[in-house]
């Protein structure tokens, strides 16, 4: 088998803030990733909180009416860090002007250059890569947002010659998103498919501020009315298994705050930061911080006493739970025989019971699907 790298798009400059474009997936041999990566560039003030990760909404392949891969790029990112055990690039950047550049591996495979697992892109009619993105998902284009027009797209294939093309391919696709209850206790009950073996779900429980245990408390997955119950747990437990698991990350994050502003974080749970001022005649100022559930308070003090203003900080982020995502993996993530073959049973449900706060929830399944 060789390797080879195939560029679809490569930083290709997005006149339209708002759009869905399309890549024809036009390719011969066995394809084990894809890398994508986008930049934008922030106004001419600021860009507080304000992140790649928010605004490129949805990432699929498509082949005609089939969806055979949907992500959103938080849930990619995510995705990437617990398939490769790495932190994908990840530049997030508040300052003025200042350039963002967040790029995630789409692996088809339990790892890169998996032979075993591979999409086969000739085995269908018309398979294409669609992105949409909106810049002003947040918040309209403006000098203290994204500036119009910044966004660039690139877009790379890993490709694997010489090899029979592998009969399956592992597929990632949100199948749920929804605003949970505020109420402790409250249930919300989502049926899963049953067709296709499921190596790893992933949840994700977001609101600002908050752990993903004070969104949903439990997460319990029973399949035929509790004939098998796969897992029934607090979501406090399994967070901290999965970073027993898979560990933290770190990561640069470039901050332009005045002092008492709030920073939000990429890692939602025990996230530490680090400042520094970005201009040397400001290191005698004191940064004072207070971290809580994915955000830091900062304060600043000049060396003669006094609030230090708005400043530019170098900032490094360090945590776990990367855009609040929990990975529920099923057994030995490279052992086949051990993951969740569902055929066997009718009606499969994942039950999650909130923790008190009303937040996004989002449930993202990794299954073997064939050619």
């Amino acid at each position: 088998m060789k390797t080879r790298d195939h560029v679809l798009v490569y930083q290709e400059t997005q006149s339209s803030d708002a759009s869905t474009k399309t890549i024809d997936l036009d390719l011969v041999d066995p394809v084990s990733a894809l890398y994508l990566e986008f930049e934008a560039v922030n106004g001419t003030t600021s860009n507080e909180d304000n992140f790649i990760s928010d605004v490129v909404t949805k990432i699929e392949i498509v082949d005609g009416s089939e969806v055979l891969t949907s992500l959103r790029m938080n849930q990619l990112e995510a995705l990437h860090f617990y398939k490769m055990g790495k932190v994908p690039v990840l530049f997030p950047s508040e300052w003025a002007g200042g350039t963002q550049r967040h790029g995630a591996y789409l692996l088809f495979g339990r790892k890169l250059w998996d032979t075993e697992y591979a999409i086969d892109f000739l085995k269908f009619k018309n398979p294409q890569l669609k992105i949409t993105w909106n810049l002003a998902a947040i918040r309209a284009i403006a000098a203290t947002a994204f500036a119009t027009g910044t966004l660039k797209i690139t877009v790379g294939a890993k490709i694997m010659e010489g090899l029979a093309a592998p009969g399956k391919y592992l597929m990632a696709k949100e199948l749920e998103s929804f605003t949970s209850s505020s109420s402790s206790g409250a249930e919300e009950r989502k049926a899963l498919s049953t067709d296709c073996i499921y190596r790893l779900l992933m949840t994700r429980h977001y609101s600002e501020g908050y752990d993903l245990n004070e969104i949903t408390s439990d997460l319990k997955l029973t399949a035929d009315a509790d004939k098998f119950i796969a897992f029934n747990r607090k979501v406090k437990q399994l967070d901290a298994e999965a970073l027993a698991r898979f560990g933290e990350g770190v990561i640069t994050h470039n901050i332009f705050r005045a002092t008492g502003g709030v920073v939000r974080g990429l890692f939602q749970v025990e996230t530490q930061f680090e400042f520094k001022p970005n201009i040397s005649t400001q290191f005698t100022d004191f940064v004072h911080t207070l971290n809580f559930s994915g955000n830091v308070t900062l304060e600043t003090q000049i060396a003669g006493g006094g609030g230090a203003g708005t400043r530019q900080f170098w900032g490094t982020e360090k945590g776990h739970a990367l855009n609040a995502c929990l990975p529920l993996p099923f057994g030995d993530l490279w052992d086949p025989s051990t993951w969740f073959d569902t055929s066997v049973y009718k009606k499969l449900e994942l039950i999650l019971t909130s923790g008190g706060t009303a937040g996004t929830c989002q449930i993202v399944a990794e299954q073997v699907r064939p050619n």
